[in-house]
């Protein structure tokens, strides 16, 4: 299950340095952490999230670089679901169910938008992009 993006535009690929012994999916949500380094979200991000990672890593010391993909730059994705979509879901901003899957009916931190269903709902994906401006901490 992840993140893919669809379209995303020339410069957003960037080398971010992760805090240690960070466990990172392709296509799974990267937060910026207290530590001023970078690592995994999870479900309960609920801030602006800026960054998808573009491996699977387990990093191995601090400051280790990892390729990411920049999300603000309303990069559309593919994204899996932890439950049916419903058409109703269309147009909502909800939560994230796991660092790399979205929860259709969740919609507590709201940080990404769906912009449609992809295929039939016993599919689970949607369409979408995260949202920008702060809504709380990690």
């Amino acid at each position: 299950m992840a993140l893919i993006p669809v379209n995303y535009e020339e410069g957003q690929l960037v080398e971010l340095p992760m805090a240690d012994a960070q466990t990172l999916v392709k296509g799974g949500v990267v937060v910026p952490l207290a530590s001023g380094y970078y690592g995994a979200g999870s479900a309960t991000t609920a801030k602006d999230v800026q960054y998808v990672s573009m491996v699977d890593v387990v990093t191995t010391a601090t400051g280790e670089s990892v390729l990411c993909l920049r999300t603000q730059s309303r990069t559309i994705f593919e994204a899996d679901t932890d439950a049916n979509p419903a058409r109703t879901d269309v147009g909502m901003l909800v939560d994230l169910a796991t660092l790399s899957t979205i929860n259709p009916n969740a919609v507590t931190n709201q940080v990404f938008y769906i912009e449609d269903i992809v295929g039939a709902l016993a599919d689970k994906k949607v369409r979408g992009y995260f949202i920008e401006g702060e809504r709380g901490g990690v």
